[in-house]
């Protein structure tokens, strides 16, 4: 009687092997692919998260929100321009910045638009990579930021401003020489920001006055990172600062040898400070009181994206992009999951490869809710990976 049930069993798995259903999709491991979704545009822009939903935009000039239980589009906004801005949610709404020169609030259950706001930028033209010069790369856009109620964010026509979220009206604004493709951070009474012009500032929340301001040398494209009284940035001056958070005042600079640019946005976590590279092809791990490298992890690729700290894990992506500039290197396209202490591999992800000069890879940050890993890839394509 027994004999029945074990050959049920064995037919059953048989039936699972032969289908082509992964075991992992039954007891997936760390880094396992459990699915994924076609979106459209390429995705550069962060993904944020909200009661189920993600919220992003694309290279196709819309903004998406995603719902990760169904899969499935809940709706679709239209601007006129690309959306690398990541988005910010406040009091049920949605905000976020496109190419098209507008900062945009939108409901968050309907996508319908609350107000726009005129950011000065609409006609900026983007340096976008490719292989041939001028090599100034301009692929970032300002997220919005917000606090107390106003939303802060930099503008390609080199303006901070500050805006109230309940109206969409203009609190202040604090002009910069340069585009500003960073994003704010907030420092107890302070806004802090870089822009293109190679400068970090301090401005007053409440005022808009510079507080202070500090030259890397370089082009600055990410956001800054505060921490134990420290303000933290990179520049394409190809160093990582780290400046007195109440007078701007130098603490260190650590210079990466090679030349390679720092794209990336620095996390402060514990004493550490996590940061990606661009031609160093690497990520690493620096210790924020002396600025020397405890650890660092190789890429294959330009980890232009900013990490993410979660459950002792660093989790970053890489570009690839072809002909390198480099003889004899080949980028490697991926989303790398980093041990936080060791800088040891865990695991790694690769998505599609695009047509083009960029041939794939990861930028935009990703999400990690309920033990999965949302990431979106250059190639249009959302994935849910086992965390």
């Amino acid at each position: 009687m027994k004999r029945p049930i074990l050959t049920a069993a064995l037919s059953s798995l048989l039936l699972v092997l032969s289908t082509g259903t992964a075991l992992a999709q039954l007891r997936p491991d760390p880094g396992d692919l459990l699915w994924s979704q076609e979106i459209g545009g390429q995705i550069w822009a962060p993904l944020t998260y909200h009661d189920g939903v993600l919220y992003f935009g694309t290279d196709d000039s819309r903004f998406y929100a995603f719902d990760i239980e169904t899969r499935e589009v809940v709706w679709r906004f239209k601007t006129g321009g690309m959306i690398r801005s990541g988005a910010e949610v406040v009091d049920e709404h949605v905000v976020f910045a496109s190419d098209d020169g507008y900062l945009y609030s939108l409901d968050l259950d309907s996508g319908k638009e609350f107000w726009r706001f005129d950011l000065g930028s609409a006609g900026f033209e983007r340096v976008l990579p490719a292989t041939d010069p001028p090599y100034s790369y301009d692929y970032r856009h300002s997220s919005p930021m917000n606090r107390g109620g106003v939303i802060y964010v930099g503008s390609a026509s080199g303006v901070l401003y500050a805006i109230y979220n309940d109206t969409g009206l203009e609190f202040w604004r604090f002009a910069t020489d340069g585009p500003i493709r960073s994003t704010p951070v907030a420092d107890g009474g302070n806004i802090v920001f870089g822009s293109r012009d190679g400068h970090v500032y301090s401005v007053d929340a409440m005022q808009g006055t510079l507080f202070w301001r500090f030259d890397t040398g370089g082009l600055v494209q990410g956001a800054a990172a505060i921490g134990a009284g420290k303000v933290f940035a990179g520049s394409r001056s190809a160093s990582v600062f780290a400046l007195d958070a109440g007078t701007g005042d130098q603490q260190w600079q650590h210079v990466n040898e090679d030349g390679s640019w720092v794209e990336s946005a620095p996390v402060f976590d514990g004493g550490v400070l996590y940061i990606g590279s661009s031609d160093a092809l690497s990520l690493y791990a620096l210790d924020a009181d002396s600025g020397s490298t405890i650890w660092e992890f190789r890429t294959g690729g330009w980890s232009w994206s900013d990490p993410v700290l979660a459950d002792d894990v660093v989790y970053i992506g890489g570009l690839s992009a072809s002909p390198y500039y480099f003889e004899g290197v080949e980028l490697r396209p991926g989303f790398f999951a980093v041990d936080q202490e060791t800088g040891t591999g865990l695991w790694e992800f690769t998505p599609e490869r695009i047509e083009g000069y960029l041939t794939g890879g990861v930028f935009s940050t990703p999400a990690i809710v309920g033990g999965v890993v949302y990431v979106a890839g250059i190639d249009g394509r959302l994935y849910a990976l086992k965390q």
